[in-house]
């Protein structure tokens, strides 16, 4: 049963999409094109997108995303090759890697130069490293505090996927 929460929930334009779409189907035996609804409501079919997509969180409308011919013909003619596998978070974790994270492990807000020197390898290779354990979300970066004239340096902390991944090794 339909409260009259739920009624009062739509705004009035919900209620005139809903009832458009309602009667297209058990009156008229049609399905609702979204560009037929917005050139009889005289808005943008993205308007009529949202309105439809606010009405469906309220179950009272369901949308079904059909294949119209054309984009049937287009599927057909491609060519879908297999996607690749993703590598998993292990894959990018080579041995620099984790001693990086076990650096981290031991002393958080660490800087690029402090991870350099402590694990004497070039900062620009450090850096290429925090960037792949930042993409792979096992490290985060933030400004530090700043400790003279210019712009504070990046301080690097390991995430809560990074402490159970590097529980692991």
């Amino acid at each position: 049963m339909i409260t009259t929460e739920e009624i009062r929930a739509l705004t009035d334009r919900q209620r005139e999409v809903l009832s458009i779409v309602v009667e297209n189907k058990l009156f008229k035996g049609k399905e609702t094109n979204i560009l037929e609804l917005a050139e009889q409501l005289g808005v943008a079919p993205a308007a009529v997108y949202r309105h439809l997509v606010e009405i469906e969180k309220s179950q009272l409308l369901r949308i079904q995303i059909l294949p119209s011919e054309r984009g049937t013909q287009i599927y057909e003619r491609l060519r879908l090759e297999v996607r690749p596998r993703r590598p998993y978070t292990s894959e990018a974790l080579n041995e620099t890697r984790k001693q990086i994270l076990r650096f981290l492990l031991d002393r958080p807000n660490s800087t690029l130069v402090e991870l350099s020197e402590e694990l004497d390898i070039n900062d620009r290779t450090i850096y290429h490293h925090l960037r792949v354990l930042e993409a792979v979300q096992l490290i985060t970066r933030e400004r530090g505090r700043a400790t003279k004239r210019g712009v504070p340096p990046y301080i690097y902390n390991i995430s809560n996927h990074g402490r159970a991944v590097s529980q692991k090794f």
